[in-house]
């Protein structure tokens, strides 16, 4: 082994981490405040002076204008504003690193010259060069740069014992605090390579912890308005130590929750503490978690590598700490992570073991002062510094020896990653916006990636301060939440009132039932015709029944041999599907159940895998069958029977992602004869019928066919150059944005005929918008959710010509959703399936009238909405529901739910069926609007 390499650093995004050899002994991390983990945040005093660690981040509370917390994301800019000092992204750097060299130096240890240090992957020389000059300013002297993909992968390999074959691969994710990376990197005969990297600049543990606070907020804010907005937006130097306390709590919060189920979160000024949950944080972090693993799946791709074919998942990263990071990817993936006991700890000490394989680097062997003046405060004068020779990134590194060449060091220890779980049944509904893939098939450093609005993001966090030493802006933010607190605030409510206001209107909504649940476990309701449904897991079994909206007793009881961890219901003729995901009672897979609407009797019960609902026709069902590993398939199958008509497998194997869908059906107007479209959700239905045929498309051959529904035979096929995450069939086109090939670098909208697929028409975008999202909204009107920062918009085309309609602006195209009614469109913010703050309009684009302020649209039915709201009784949260009609605006006088928002609202005719967390079903009925 080379004995001049003594130190190795991994410069993160939140956290530094260094590990040290000294002679002979082991390798150790080396500790800064009793801690591995150096905050990598700068603090620049009134004089220039920069300090880090815990000290710069004490001071950044008290003057958050002086703190830098991410230098490392601010590496492009040249200089950063802190107070009155512009200070050189280099120096930032320098901060650290110079921490790093000093502490090294107290352990006994020269760092000059002996210094290996961690980049991402796709840093080009530029970034490169900052990341030099910043090392030499700290005294590090002329450093070696090594990928961090590298760094993590010979970790994996060299202490895990990780077996590679020569030419297998092995998969990187790097769940940091401030960014996510992954990579993929293969083992060649002279060592690693990556092949492809990609990421998410706006995806973090900071941003999960964002969440979690906005989530908790709402409750805060319900309660006591003035304590949040203390919180929110401290005035004074108290006030912000207590934001602080604060997120700390929920930060260490959700790290408890990696141990236990639930977790106390101390709130500054309120006596009781609150409790946070896991199911919560899988419910609040889980679309978070989502992007990343889509984008892993991404860089699969691009790398040409099935996820079955990677030799191991190294997870790295102090936020992979969650279970649901495992979980997820063990599910999408198929392969089991390896997730080390201390996350953030690999990159530094991959990067020491592959610097001691390599070749020698020449250094200063003795422990004393530094071989190169460090620079005095921020304003002096740079010294000059040297610039090696040109880094390539993703270049084959040295050798890796078989196995060391003395006794491996005592590294942090693998952590199992929890039981096998099979992939989940893609979701029905819309999926959460990603932004459009890089080219498949090149594996190429991504460059710069774009800064892209979050999943959970509804207003602009500025993180200062602190740990995390954010500040959630705005009460907006608070109307977005989800799980407990999704949904609103205020709707118009007077807090601290001895009586709940009524909102909603003059109408009667009359409660007719209301059933407790008997079963413990997970549970969903649905209406058919004058019945409510009702589903609950017990023990090896899921019982099911039937309540008339009339009221009395249940018409029937049945119970269903599977015991899932999710359920939900769907009527479709006279027949109850019932859907369970991860069945105990069936060796965890997914199932399908279906029981007769009339007496309950329980038709068949089946495994139900990777399968998406398309179409129902009649009682049939089209069903995309989406097995990345065993390739597609297009099923009809009798949903009174479970037998399958037809089955069509169109050879294609290509891997779909969250965003993507590889069948459409044929979308109908309003009122055309036809079959039923499922509903997002299950509760969220646009009122258009489908047509006698699908499609099919085939992204990564850029074609397409038109498939007869009734035989499963395809009518015609052909070229269909469209990217398949947003695309729609509807009047006689397939809508989408043209794939890579066609549309170049530029998103551009286009309408292809049925059923040759010949270019009827094409928007281009200009360069730098893109489209998230594209349905029917109108008689001859397919929209487009276009995302522009600013000139964030949804455009309204009509499919005859390709001309602009109309159009609405929007705060975001991430976020904007529609649901299509004959009285109108149901348009707003729409990130999580319901709609908030938008509007009700015409089919001129026009607003007819505003969404009630601070109420969500949670079921669209027919010509009618669903909503909900919450303000206080007294000092008690409440919760209300009621149903308006679209065209309008007519309503029903609300009915309190309870404390807690309501797990599910579905609505049919004048049946409202509601799923409270106190575990009652209550069933409504609308007598009236007004």
């Amino acid at each position: 082994m080379d004995g001049s390499v003594r130190l190795a650093v991994d410069l993160g995004t939140t956290h530094t981490v260094a590990v040290v050899r000294r002679g002979g002994q082991e390798p150790r991390a080396l500790l800064f405040d009793g801690t591995p983990l150096l905050s990598s945040g700068v603090f620049v005093d009134a004089s220039g002076a920069p300090h880090t660690g815990r000290d710069g981040t004490r001071l950044g509370v008290a003057s958050p204008e002086r703190f830098e917390p991410h230098p490392k994301r601010r590496v492009d800019e040249g200089t950063v504003l802190l107070g009155e000092h512009e200070v050189p992204v280099e120096q930032l750097l320098a901060a650290s690193l110079r921490r790093v060299a000093d502490e090294a130096r107290t352990a006994g240890l020269s760092p000059d010259g002996a210094t290996v240090l961690t980049c991402p992957a796709d840093w080009g020389q530029p970034r490169r060069n900052v990341l030099r000059a910043a090392a030499w300013r700290a005294g590090l002297g002329q450093v070696t740069l090594l990928d961090e993909p590298i760094a993590a992968a010979t970790y994996c390999v060299q202490v895990l014992g990780q077996q590679v074959p020569p030419g297998g691969c092995l998969g990187v994710f790097d769940f940091g605090g401030g960014t996510f990376d992954v990579a993929v990197v293969r083992r060649e005969p002279h060592g690693l390579r990556v092949l492809a990297t990609g990421g998410l600049d706006d995806l973090g543990g900071l941003d999960v912890d964002s969440a979690l606070v906005a989530h908790l907020g709402q409750l805060v804010a319900v309660r006591d308005p003035q304590l949040w907005r203390r919180l929110e937006q401290p005035a004074d130097a108290e006030q912000r130590r207590e934001r602080q306390a604060f997120w700390s709590e929920v930060r260490a919060a959700k790290e408890m929750l990696s141990r236990a189920s639930t977790a106390p979160v101390h709130v500054p000024g309120r006596g009781e503490p609150m409790h946070l949950t896991r199911d919560e944080l899988d419910r609040v972090g889980g679309p978070l978690v989502a992007r990343a693993v889509d984008e892993t799946r991404r860089v699969l791709q691009r790398a040409g590598v099935e996820p079955g074919q990677l030799a191991g998942l190294l997870l790295v990263g102090g936020s992979s700490r969650m279970p649901l990071v495992a979980s997820r990817l063990h599910a999408r993936l198929g392969v089991a992570p390896s997730v080390p006991e201390q996350p953030e700890l690999p990159v530094a000490y991959g990067a020491l073991v592959h610097a001691m394989a390599a070749a020698p680097v020449t250094a200063a062997g003795a422990a004393g002062g530094p071989a190169f003046p460090v620079s005095g405060p921020f304003g002096s004068p740079a010294a000059p510094y040297p610039v090696s020779s040109p880094f390539a990134a993703g270049v084959v590194s040295a050798p890796i020896p078989a196995s060391p060449a003395s006794p491996g060091p005592a590294f942090p220890p693998p952590h199992p990653a929890g039981p096998a779980m099979p992939p989940p049944r893609p979701p029905m509904g819309p999926p959460v916006p990603l932004g459009a893939p890089p080219p498949l098939g090149k594996p190429v450093p991504r460059g710069r990636r774009p800064v892209r609005r979050a999943v959970f993001a509804g207003v602009v966090f500025v993180l200062v301060g602190a740990l995390v030493a954010g500040v959630v802006q705005g009460g907006r933010w608070l109307r977005r939440t989800i799980g407990d607190a999704g949904g609103a605030l205020g709707s118009g409510l007077e807090f601290g009132q001895p009586g709940l206001p009524s909102i909603g209107g003059a109408g009667e909504l009359a409660t007719a039932a209301v059933e407790q649940l008997s079963q413990p476990g997970a549970a969903a309701v649905a209406v058919s015709g004058q019945d409510v449904v009702v589903a609950a897991v017990g023990a090896g079994f899921t019982e099911v029944k039937a309540l008339p909206s009339g009221g009395g007793e249940a018409r029937w009881t049945t119970r269903v041999p599977i015991e899932p961890e999710r359920v939900a219901l769907a009527a479709v003729g006279d027949l109850i599907v019932l859907d369970g995901d991860n069945s105990v009672t069936d060796g965890g897979a997914d199932v399908r159940a279906v029981v007769s609407a009339g007496d309950g009797k329980l038709r068949w019960r089946n495994t139900w895998e990777d399968r998406t609902d398309v179409a129902y026709l009649g009682t049939d069902v089209i069903v995309d069958v989406d097995d990345s590993f065993d390739g597609h398939q297009l099923l009809r199958v009798d949903l009174r029977t479970g037998k399958q008509k037809w089955k069509r497998v169109p050879g294609s194997d290509e891997i779909l992602t969250i965003d993507e869908h590889r069948v459409e059906p044929v979308r109908q107007w309003v009122g055309a004869k036809g079959g039923v479209l499922p509903g997002v959700d299950g509760v969220l239905f646009d009122a258009l019928t489908a047509g006698g045929e699908v499609v099919e498309l085939e992204a990564d051959e850029g074609r397409g066919a038109v498939v007869d529904a009734a035989t499963g035979r395809p009518k015609s096929t052909g070229a269909l150059p469209l990217r398949n995450e947003y695309w729609t069939v509807f009047a006689g086109l397939v809508v989408g944005v043209q794939n890579e090939a066609v549309g170049k670098a530029r998103d551009v909208l286009a309408g292809y005929r049925l059923p040759g697929f010949g270019l009827a028409w094409s928007v281009p975008l200009p360069a730098g918008q893109t489209v998230e999202r594209v349905k029917p909204c109108g008689q001859f009107l397919v929209c487009a959710a276009i995302d522009a920062d600013a000139q964030s918009r949804v455009v309204a085309v009509d499919v005859r010509t390709g001309k602009e309609a109309w159009k609405a602006a929007v705060e975001s195209g991430d976020d904007a959703g529609w649901y299509v009614t004959a009285a109108g469109l149901v348009l707003g913010d729409a990130t999580f399936a319901a709609v908030t703050e938008g509007s009700v309009l015409g089919a001129d684009g026009k607003a007819l009238r505003p969404l009630p302020e601070g109420a969500s649209v949670e079921a669209v039915h027919g010509g009618r909405m669903a909503l909900r709201a919450a303000g206080l009784k007294g000092t008690d949260v409440a919760w209300q529901v009621y149903v308006a009609e679209v065209a309008d605006g007519k309503a029903t006088k609300a009915v309190e739910v309870g404390a807690d928002p309501p797990e599910q609202l579905v609505l049919a005719g004048d049946v409202l069926a509601v799923l409270t967390k106190a575990r009652t079903v209550m069933v409504l009925r609308v007598r009236s609007v007004a």
